[in-house]
């Protein structure tokens, strides 16, 4: 895989596009879950996606703060997203 140096610079995009779409997969597969009476795992699996995202930068050599998005800052802000739900007593 090439430097994060090398990549195009419509990353950005690329990296809105997948955060929006992560969102929406997880809030599916959540309202699923919720409707036949599970519990809510959204803010479990915003966790794991930014365990992902810090891999994902890692293997790709990513510089933290580098000039476009990147797996980076989907980890800071879906890591924010786990965090703020688990401090609510009535979401986590």
């Amino acid at each position: 895989m090439e430097p994060a140096s090398q990549r195009s610079r419509n990353c950005s995009w690329c990296m809105v596009f997948r955060f929006l779409l992560k969102l929406a997969i997880f809030s599916l597969i959540c309202s699923i879950q919720i409707a036949s009476g599970g519990p809510n795992v959204f803010f479990n699996l915003t966790a794991l996606a930014a365990g992902a995202c810090i891999v994902l930068a890692l293997r790709s050599r990513e510089l933290p703060l580098g000039r476009s998005l990147n797996y980076w800052d989907e980890a800071l802000v879906v890591g924010l997203i786990s965090h703020l739900g688990k401090g609510h007593p009535g979401l986590g």
